[in-house]
């Protein structure tokens, strides 16, 4: 080869591969949908996205009941994370068909007398989600880890919506034993109109969940942490644990944060979900059912390497708050 095409030819290769290192260090814009202030999980799930630079976090909404005081408990763990540029938006707080949750949100007990986020920032949850999607110069993946409620109604109130979207990653389900799982049973059509969207679905379940528990070592890292964003987030682990301190918390949510950011740390499996809504209540009702289908649009986790992604969380969480 001449020099001068020689020298072309390096330079176009150095040029490709600087592109595929300037896409791989572009966050992904993300949208959160939580019911944070139940489970512990949700709060740690929180920490581990804003500690995460591959996620671009374009918004966050809350689902379930009280999402005034859920969004106030968000709000706090931005304050503490640096990142109160983030929009927070109320969702729904029923269900679209099932018995609604009622009762307070027990983990907002940390949150000293009179907190509030500002009324100023408060948005409509649904309002934010869909604007944020059809706004957005680039496609939105959302990561859903609580009842679909808020993701159902979108789809159905928008159809644009699925222009816009790139994928979903959810904690939800439980596909290779039987059971059921929270999230999708609390809300089995909204479980329904999610999997059948057609959009690009993936999945962890409460089957490789469970395979994700903190130690008692790993929680007394956490509780050794002298940073206020760590020490609110022990505060929010104790309350959780109520009379059982021996309680250690799984991280459901956290690893469908963690699949967003390093997808290797779980193998999956292609096929359909489809969500039983006709179904006895507590029995069947909210039951997830995989089909192994090469043509599918939903992605399965089927396992999952558990020490991965434990020290993926605590490495991140435990680390000094990144910032904007």
């Amino acid at each position: 080869m001449h020099s001068p095409m020689r020298n072309l030819f390096r330079l176009a290769l150095s040029l490709f591969a600087f592109a595929i290192l300037a896409a791989a260090a572009t966050p992904v814009p993300v949208i959160l949908d939580t019911d944070i202030g139940d489970d512990i999980d949700d709060a740690l799930a929180l920490a581990l996205a804003l500690q995460s630079p591959e996620l671009k976090i374009e918004g966050i909404v809350t689902v379930w009941n009280d999402g005034s005081r859920r969004a106030d408990l968000t709000w706090r763990i931005l304050e503490l994370f640096g990142r109160t540029d983030i929009p927070v938006g109320v969702g729904a707080e029923d269900p679209l068909l099932a018995k609604g949750r009622v009762g307070i949100v027990k983990q907002t007990e940390a949150l000293a007398a009179g907190y509030r986020m500002p009324l100023d920032r408060r948005r409509v949850g649904l309002e934010l989600l869909i604007d944020t999607c059809l706004k957005s110069p680039e496609k939105i993946t959302i990561l859903a880890y609580g009842p679909l409620t808020n993701i159902a109604l979108a789809l159905r109130a928008e159809p644009r919506l699925k222009d816009h979207i790139e994928r979903i990653v959810l904690m939800n389900g439980v596909f290779f034993r039987a059971g059921l799982e929270y999230n999708a049973k609390m809300d089995p059509e909204a479980s329904a109109i999610v999997y059948s969207s057609g959009l690009p679905v993936t999945a962890v379940g409460l089957d490789v969940t469970l395979q994700c528990r903190l130690s008692a070592e790993h929680l007394q890292r956490i509780s050794a942490s002298a940073l206020p964003s760590v020490k609110f987030l022990y505060e929010l682990i104790r309350i959780w644990q109520g009379e059982n301190p021996g309680a250690r918390p799984v991280l459901h949510d956290p690893l469908a944060i963690a699949v967003a950011v390093k997808p290797g740390l779980v193998t999956a499996v292609q096929g359909r979900v489809t969500v039983e809504t006709r179904g006895a209540i507590d029995q069947t009702y909210g039951m997830t059912v995989f089909h192994k289908d090469p043509a599918g649009q939903v992605q399965v986790a089927q396992e999952v390497s558990s020490a991965d992604a434990i020290d993926l969380f605590l490495t991140r969480v435990l680390a000094a708050p990144r910032g904007r």
